[in-house]
């Protein structure tokens, strides 16, 4: 059976695990992916006589599950599903599977990092100092912030606790009965993420893209958050409205911003690009080494499992 990674992280590191594959009996194909993710006709011709995948985050539309009749297994690296249509996956018999709680530390983690950046001005400072400049900005004491985490999975519930243990006043967004479950039991403030967000501080994203999320922080809710508050996105890029942000930006309603996810990948946005006070990743987050090894044994175990129930 021919077992294909499209995954880029696992594409990098490929050759510490070839054996996991020949001991499955399985016949590897590393695929040439020149950007993030395969679609279309590309992603069709990488997954001939394919039954299985370790993908990232290409996408798995009805439309090419049914022109792959070979394949019986994808084993999504990290947690969104969103690129994948899981019904008519589960209609063509194709297992979907992916590898929650691996990196809730590492993304935020990340959400952090961007945190302390926008509140000191800390690339400002480096950009004006490079210049030949000696900037003072005023900034603020993280412990006197407030924030509000819209999406209580994983990664949001470890970013909760971060924020606490330095001193953040945090409060929650999450419709799932589970996260309001773990709120409860951890006394955090938990409710609509329009209506927290109009009194923080701060905003930090790390909910999945589903169709409830998507293009749900636009311009009417960043409107309604505080005026000079800061906006970060390391969830899912489509949840925000890239251009509603630079509006914001431009205008001084929003004191800045923290983008590591984008609506279309990579950045194609060039007011996003020349936004005032705006920090750009790369949907980068989660790649540190540990994290993508951990994640690597998961989703080969993943896979190698679900093709032995074929």
């Amino acid at each position: 059976m021919k077992a294909a990674v499209t995954c880029t992280h696992l594409i990098r590191d490929i050759d510490r695990y070839r054996q996991h594959f020949e001991d499955a009996g399985l016949e590897l194909v590393v695929c040439d992916v020149p950007g993030q993710e395969l679609a279309g006709d590309p992603l069709v011709e990488a997954m001939d006589g394919v039954v299985g995948v370790v993908a990232g985050d290409d996408q798995f539309t009805d439309e090419v599950m049914a022109r792959l009749p070979d394949l019986r297994m994808i084993s999504k690296w990290g947690i969104g599903l969103d690129g994948i249509d899981l019904p008519k996956a589960a209609e063509r018999g194709v297992t979907v599977t992916n590898t929650p709680g691996m990196f809730g530390n590492e993304v935020a983690e990340q959400g952090l990092a961007y945190l302390f950046a926008l509140v000191r001005g800390t690339l400002d400072v480096d950009r004006q100092v490079r210049a030949g400049g000696w900037p003072k900005p005023v900034g603020r004491s993280i412990g006197s912030l407030n924030a509000t985490v819209l999406g209580l999975g994983d990664i949001g519930r470890t970013l909760v606790m971060k924020l606490r243990a330095l001193g953040v006043t945090v409060s929650g967004s999450d419709p799932s009965p589970e996260a309001a479950e773990w709120a409860n039991e951890h006394g955090v403030i938990i409710g609509d993420a329009a209506e927290l967000s109009s009194d923080v501080d701060v905003l930090m994203i790390t909910a999945p893209l589903n169709s409830a999320t998507r293009g749900m922080v636009d311009a009417t809710f960043i409107n309604g958050m505080r005026q000079g508050s800061w906006l970060i996105n390391v969830g899912r890029g489509p949840i925000v409205v890239g251009s509603a942000v630079a509006d914001a930006l431009e205008a001084g309603h929003l004191a800045g911003a923290a983008l590591d996810v984008f609506e279309e990948e990579p950045l194609v946005d060039e007011r996003i690009r020349h936004a005032p006070n705006c920090i750009l990743g790369s949907h980068n987050a989660s790649n540190t080494y540990e994290a993508c090894h951990r994640t690597h044994e998961q989703a080969i175990k993943n896979l190698i499992d679900g093709l032995g129930a074929f």
